[in-house]
Parts: structure tokens; C-alpha cells; sequence
């Protein structure tokens, strides 16, 4: 009876430590992140979500979208669908003018690297895509290449091409929980100007405009992060009164968490597209995100 006790205590304690080195592994999982150059004969259109790169000498666009958590067989998505949905919509294909011609290639750090080109026609006119699937893991990035014209693709191709070879796959260690100080040294209501997307109600492809509009930053004090355009309402003033649950709800990609590594400021957005961002801490009331300056309001 008592060896039975004696066992039944050993394996529930060593299921227990089983339990802890797992928990352990899995906060300590690594993150990968998306390597590249700047493609050459590009200006940088922003480094939001996605991080876009013009053509100075004709329509092209290429973007980079970093990587994000997938459920399921990303490869068998991306062959089914084009994971169009990720695509910014301004830059999103409307139809196809042929079915997409898939081929594998190599990215360094990469586990799997699969490239579709292929062509909408909009009004009958050809506009060519190449888009490109990136594999680490459970997580998924794409690096999206579309123009206006069979002859702008012929004269990217050098160009994609070295973005190509530039192109590679790191793992970053996970950073450590939010201090408790740390927490209470950021939390506020920050705001910025930021340039804010207007789509038309037209439906093409590249009809909307860009405005400059108030931008917000929420940060509580225990690690919850919330952004938001035009105004953000706290209730009373107090910033532990804001509902972060239900905006994570209602508004998952603009909600997150954040924590403090190293004197920087690390918030990881959610959502559907969930993105890192990396900054100094505020300053003097005053922080800092996506080249965006926000001042503390509460």
C-alpha cells in the first residue's frame, strides 16, 4: 500500500516537472523574423504592416509581411487561396487572368519557400503578380511583388532578384515578462499624427487615399497594449478602467501585449496579421513607434 502511495506521489511529481520544463520550452520558443535588403531603385513607403518599398522608375510595389502564427498546412492554403486575405487591399488582386504557376525555392533559415506568379486582369489589362510563401515552423510570411504592366515586371526582375538572394529567416529569443515597474513607468494614453489609409467605394485596386490622421497608443500596467485612429475614449481618465478584453474582441489586430527588454520597448501586436515592434521606451512623456512620435495625453 505504501509503495503504491510512493508511486502514484513519483509519477504525479513527474508529471509535474514534465509540466514546468514544457511551460519553460514553450515561453522560451523563438520567434522568427523576416531578413531582406531593400530592393534596389525603391524608396521605403513605410514600415507599418506590411513594410512597403515603391518603384522610383515605374509602378511596382513590393511588401513584406512578417510572420504570424498559422493553423494548419500553410503550403496547402497558399495553393488554394494565394493567402490573399493578407494582403493589404490596396495592393489585394481582384481576379485572375490564369491560374498561378507554383514553384519551390530556397531561403536561408527557411523550412519550406514556395513562389506563385501570376496575372489579374482588372478591365482587361494584365497586371502581374509574384508572391512568395515563407515557412518556419507553426509561422508563415509572404513578400507580395504586384505592377501595372507585363513590361514595369520585365524591368523589376533584376531588382526582385536581388531582394531575393537578400532574403532570409532568424529566430529572435522570446523577451522576458513585463516588470511590474517597468509596466507602471509606460502605461498611459500616448498620440501621434499617422498617416491613415481611406479606401474609396470604387473597386479597384489602388483607388484609396492616404490622410494624416490622430493616432492613439494605450498602454496599461500590466503588459496590455491597444492602438486606435480619430479618438479613444478612457473612461474617466483612468487608464486600468479601459475594457482591453473587449477590444481584443472586437479589434484583435490593433490590440496586443508589450513588455520591457533591455531599456526597449517590445509590443507584439495580434490579430490576423500579428507583427513585433521594437522601440526605446518613452521618454520624458514621449515614445516613439513606426517613426511616429506620441506624446503621453494620461
Amino acid at each position: 500500500m505504501r509503495k503504491s502511495i510512493f508511486r502514484a506521489a513519483w509519477t504525479l511529481a513527474s508529471f509535474c516537472i514534465v509540466v514546468l520544463i514544457s511551460s519553460w520550452a514553450l515561453a522560451q520558443e523563438g520567434i522568427p523574423v523576416l531578413r531582406y535588403a531593400q530592393p534596389p531603385g525603391t524608396f521605403h513607403g513605410g514600415s507599418g504592416s506590411p513594410d512597403e518599398y515603391t518603384f522610383s522608375q515605374f509602378n511596382g510595389q513590393v511588401c513584406f509581411y512578417q510572420f504570424r502564427k498559422v493553423n494548419g498546412d500553410a503550403r496547402a492554403a497558399f495553393e488554394r487561396t494565394l493567402l490573399s486575405d493578407w494582403i493589404d487591399p490596396q495592393f489585394r488582386e481582384q481576379s485572375y487572368a490564369a491560374q498561378p504557376v507554383f514553384q519551390q525555392v530556397l531561403i536561408k533559415g527557411a523550412d519550406l519557400a514556395l513562389t506563385a506568379t501570376f496575372e489579374e486582369n482588372p478591365g482587361f489589362v494584365s497586371k502581374p503578380h509574384m508572391r512568395t510563401l515563407i515557412v518556419s515552423g507553426s509561422y508563415a510570411a509572404l513578400v507580395d511583388y504586384s505592377s501595372n504592366s507585363r513590361q514595369t515586371y520585365e524591368m523589376a526582375f533584376p531588382a526582385l532578384k536581388a531582394m531575393a538572394d537578400s532574403l532570409s529567416v532568424e529566430t529572435t529569443k522570446a523577451p522576458p515578462p513585463l516588470a511590474s515597474a517597468a509596466g507602471k513607468a509606460v502605461a498611459g494614453l500616448y498620440q501621434g499624427m499617422k498617416q491613415k489609409y481611406m479606401a474609396t467605394m470604387v473597386n479597384v485596386t489602388g483607388s484609396g487615399y492616404w490622410t494624416t490622421a490622430l493616432h492613439f497608443y494605450l498602454f496599461s500596467a500590466n503588459g496590455r497594449v491597444y492602438r486606435h485612429y480619430d479618438a479613444l475614449d478612457v473612461p474617466g481618465g483612468n487608464v486600468n478602467a479601459f475594457d482591453f478584453d473587449a477590444a481584443e474582441q472586437s479589434d484583435p489586430e490593433n490590440s496586443g501585449r508589450y513588455t520591457v527588454d533591455g531599456g526597449k520597448l517590445v509590443i507584439q501586436m495580434e490579430g490576423p496579421m500579428p507583427k513585433t515592434i521594437t522601440t526605446d521606451v518613452p521618454k520624458n512623456g514621449s515614445v516613439t513607434i513606426e517613426g511616429v512620435t506620441y506624446s503621453k495625453k494620461l
